[in-house]
């Protein structure tokens, strides 16, 4: 169930508005799941998802036909390592981007105190949840920015499920490290991201 109809309302305008110019709601719909989402068809030639902080970049034959796309904003989730809110992008199929779109995190208002910020996204199928930082360091100012990345996952210690397809991920600012020293307490560095300690390992 949907709540906040005065905010659906003023989403509606936004995404009769979104056909012409490209953009979809910036304030975001409430509902049971998260925070706040927007959701836009996207087409084979582009467009952005705005959503708070976050603006998704669909761009040009990113997407091979009119698909739903749907930004969702979370203040926080259960795996710590986060800076600021956590973002999840849900798509109709794991393979409905023929190439990673961009996504951008603004921090003016956020408190980002991170030497080393980046975008990271969570691992789903894990044994262990792990943040991982994109590893590209495009230069986005006033925000944190990087590449969406491929929601095909191989996980070779898996007998079981060794490939991992997903429809949905989660994307956030996180902090690239080297050590543990490098995180805040009560965190670890693993996959070169401060995160929550993993249970029987070193934590900071």
């Amino acid at each position: 169930m949907e709540h906040g109809v005065s905010t659906r309302g003023f989403c509606a305008v936004a995404a009769f508005l979104a056909g012409a110019s490209g953009i979809a709601c910036g304030a975001g719909i409430q509902d049971g799941r998260g925070e706040v989402y927007a959701t836009r068809i996207v087409d084979p030639s582009g467009g952005y998802i705005v959503l708070r902080e976050a603006t998704l970049d669909v761009k040009q034959d990113c997407v091979r036909g009119p698909v739903p796309i749907t930004l969702r904003r979370y203040d926080s989730i259960e795996h710590s390592g986060a800076v600021g809110p956590v973002f999840e992008i849900e798509v109709p199929t794991p393979d409905t981007f023929q190439q990673d779109p961009q996504i951008e995190i603004a921090t003016s208002s956020l408190t980002v105190t991170s030497p080393n910020p980046v975008i990271g996204f969570l691992v789903p199928g894990a044994d262990n949840e792990q943040w991982v930082p994109d590893g590209t360091s495009p230069v986005c100012p006033s925000s944190v920015c990087g590449p969406v990345q491929s929601q095909t996952f191989t996980h070779p210690g898996s007998a079981a499920s060794p490939v991992v397809t997903t429809r949905v991920l989660l994307l956030a600012i996180v902090t690239q490290c080297a050590t543990n020293v490098d995180c805040p307490s009560n965190q670890a560095c693993n996959s070169n991201a401060c995160q929550e300690c993993p249970k029987g390992s070193p934590c900071n």
